[in-house]
Order: structure tokens, then C-alpha cells, then sequence
């Protein structure tokens, strides 16, 4: 595993109906320190594809105690699982802190120092 304390965005490819699709990831955060939300977007096939997957007001103390690489393990094993890529046209998601972690390859492609201060998500 790469470590990624740092880094706020990376790729990663998930299944699709012809061929895997690379998506962006970026994650948001509650606070500079604590994630709360992951944006995946995929510029590839027809068109742009973009969703979210949010912590629920109930789990922001679980989830701000993740790191930003456990966090968005477990968004894209959520993603896999709830095939939430297909699904992108119902909005947002809530994250199921209880998802299987995704245990593919996540590439960092940025760190928060090279980025602007993480901006705050919420549901909504």
C-alpha cells in the first residue's frame, strides 16, 4: 500500500459494463482534518459521470476519525458494492461506515499542500 496521509485526491479503476472505468476521487472534509465526503468523477465513456458519497450527520464522529485513505477505501467498496456508479443520476449517497473496505490500488495524483484548504461537504 502507497502511503497517503497527505494526499487528498487519487485514481482508482472500478468495474463497468464494457471495460473498468478510472475514476477521480477527491475528498472532502468536515474540518482541515477530518473527511467526510468523496467525490468520485470519470470522464471517460459517454460523457462525464459524478457522484457522491457523504457521511451521515449520525456517523461525522466515526468518520472524522478515519484516515483519508481508510475513508475513501471504504467509499469505493461501497461504490463496488451498491454499483453507485450506475446510479448516478439519484444524487448523493450516505456512506455505510460498515462497507468493506476497497482493497484495490488508490493512486495519489495531488497533497493537501500543493491544493487549496479542503473545502466542507454536507448532505443536501
Amino acid at each position: 500500500m502507497i502511503h497517503t496521509s497527505n494526499k487528498t485526491s487519487f485514481l482508482c479503476t472500478l468495474p463497468g459494463a464494457a471495460r473498468d472505468i478510472v475514476y477521480s476521487i477527491t475528498v472532502g472534509f468536515v474540518d482541515p482534518e477530518h473527511p467526510n465526503c468523496v467525490q468520485f468523477t470519470s470522464f471517460v465513456g459517454e460523457g462525464r459521470r459524478s457522484f457522491r458519497v457523504l457521511a451521515s450527520e449520525s456517523d461525522l464522529p466515526s468518520a472524522a476519525l478515519c484516515s483519508v485513505e481508510t475513508f475513501c477505501r471504504l467509499a469505493i467498496g461501497q461504490a463496488i458494492r451498491d454499483s453507485l456508479y450506475a446510479k448516478t443520476a439519484e444524487g448523493d449517497h450516505v456512506l455505510d461506515m460498515c462497507a468493506q473496505p476497497w482493497q484495490g490500488e488508490l493512486r495519489p495524483v495531488g497533497s493537501r499542500n500543493e491544493q487549496r484548504l479542503p473545502r466542507s461537504h454536507s448532505l443536501g
